[in-house]
């Protein structure tokens, strides 16, 4: 292990087991992606809870200038759910999800 003044200043080579467990597991890259994985679920949760808003908001439109609005919204948010649903199953094939 180097010192805090060799981490601190950047000199020395890095110990490759730096940050790994007992094992051999990279505890804090496998939290951080567990992290990640959580703000995806996260997000697709708030896209779908957009489209829902904006279905709503299209049906109650009184013009035709507001529902074309809310189509618009709604292709977007549409697009934004296969983006986070695209990249969460990348993650599956990858293996980095949980």
């Amino acid at each position: 292990m180097r010192s805090f003044w060799k981490k601190f200043l950047g000199t020395g080579e890095r110990d490759p087991d730096e940050g790994k467990g007992q094992y051999g597991v990279d505890y804090v890259g496998v939290s951080e992606l567990m992290r990640f994985n959580r703000n995806l679920l996260e997000a697709r949760r708030h896209e779908r809870s957009g489209i829902e808003l904006y279905t709503r908001f299209l049906e109650e439109a009184n013009d035709e200038r507001g529902r074309e609005m809310y189509r618009k919204l709604l292709e977007e948010e549409r697009r934004h759910v296969r983006m986070v649903e695209e990249e969460i199953e990348e993650h599956k094939k990858q293996g980095c999800w949980s």
